[in-house]
């Protein structure tokens, strides 16, 4: 029988040697290629979001620091504003008190109580002031926003930032418009100052011009009218008491004239324009004393027929003045020397009002030599002038009667 058994060549040989297999073999096989394509897609989506995450976490944080920024800005603007809210509320709360005086200033004056075209001045600018306060009542009436509230998300903090910027800038100008209203108020309130001290200025020639169309009004009368009017001259601001003073003022004006038209009725008659020429000749020569007149038929049981007489008191308060009583006697026969010489001698009372010192003025006996003296020293040498009376002075007393006019 035929061996079928292959011949073994191989005899001695590793197994392996010279068989074929169909599987591969662990060594055979080629190395794993890099699965670099599935494996970097999810860090890809990571990183990008990551970064995502980060620039809207920088646009958030700079979002958040310009709105800080814009809100410091706004807040600032505001506390500037506070302070020309103050400048401008202290500038118009002294303008209104300025323009309420300075109306009634102008209510009171007369145009015979100060000069017509100065108060004309000072109603102008008083009217000037009023509208530049009107204008920072105006101002100062404007709402002023608040600080908005700080918002959460990113898109809400950038659209507030315009809003902010835009009030920002708004109470930036207000705040100039403010200054510039307290700029006006405060040059229109110097203005008024200025016309009303002309107002003031314009007081004593106006009061001596009424004065002196008032003669006849009573002491009392003419020195309150007086000290009236000093206050009302002696005035330099424009507030409550400037417009106390010439309310006073006004009222004194009123009470002068009232009071020379009654003086003036009772002298009413045909003797009137003498009484009054007499008047006028014993204030000329008074030194300034106040003088009253009364007159009466008879003056110590004399008049008519019987003679001429008077008397006189005198006061040395409030720059001296006097009464002087005539009797009607006195304009029959004026101007006689004798009439003149009597009306010297009631005047040498009067006078002693400023000149006491220069006698014993609290002695009756010396007192009717001083008013003979007097009347004497003046040149009155008729014997109306107390000599008739009272006999003749010494001549020291004339001497010393000389010095006091």
């Amino acid at each position: 029988m035929d061996d079928l058994r292959p011949d073994r060549p191989d005899v001695g040989l590793p197994p392996s040697a010279g068989v074929v297999s169909d599987r591969p073999s662990i060594t055979d096989a080629a190395p794993h290629a890099p699965r670099t394509g599935r494996l970097s897609a999810p860090w890809v989506i990571v990183l990008v979001i990551v970064a995502a995450v980060g620039v809207i976490a920088g646009i958030h944080l700079l979002a958040n620091r310009s709105f800080d920024a814009a809100l410091a800005e706004q807040r600032s603007a505001t506390a500037r504003l506070g302070d020309e809210i103050a400048v401008l509320a202290t500038a118009t709360d002294d303008a209104v008190r300025t323009v309420e005086a300075s109306r009634a200033v102008i209510d009171h004056a007369a145009d015979d109580m100060v000069d017509p075209a100065a108060r004309t001045v000072l109603a102008e600018a008083t009217a000037t002031l009023g509208a530049a306060v009107a204008r920072a009542e105006a101002h100062l009436a404007e709402e002023i926003p608040g600080l908005p509230a700080k918002p959460m998300w990113t898109w809400e903090l950038l659209a507030a930032m315009p809003r902010i910027e835009a009030t920002t800038t708004g109470l930036s100008a207000l705040a100039a418009d403010m200054r510039t209203a307290e700029e006006g108020v405060d040059q229109a309130d110097r203005d008024v100052v200025d016309a009303a001290a002309t107002v003031y200025a314009s007081v004593p020639a106006a009061a001596a011009q009424l004065e002196a169309a008032n003669v006849s009004a009573v002491n009392f009368v003419v020195l309150d009218f007086r000290e009236d009017a000093e206050s009302a001259a002696d005035q330099t601001l424009v507030g409550s008491h400037a417009a106390v003073a010439f309310r006073d003022y006004a009222y004194s004006v009123a009470a002068l004239k009232t009071s020379a038209q009654n003086e003036l009725a009772e002298k009413a008659g045909p003797l009137m324009a003498t009484r009054l020429e007499i008047e006028a000749f014993a204030r000329s020569i008074s030194g300034g004393v106040r003088l009253d007149f009364d007159w009466a038929p008879t003056v110590l049981g004399i008049g008519g027929s019987r003679g001429m007489a008077g008397t006189a008191t005198w006061v040395p308060m409030r720059g001296g003045f006097s009464t002087i009583t005539l009797s009607d006697s006195v304009a029959e026969n004026w101007p006689s020397a004798d009439a003149r010489a009597l009306v010297a001698h009631e005047v040498g009372h009067s006078i002693t009002a400023k000149c006491s010192h220069m006698f014993d003025s609290a002695n009756d006996a010396a007192n009717e030599q001083w008013a003979t003296a007097w009347a004497i020293s003046m040149g009155h040498v008729a014997e109306g002038n107390g000599t008739q009376a009272y006999g003749y002075p010494p001549a020291e007393l004339i001497a010393t009667a000389a010095a006091c006019r």
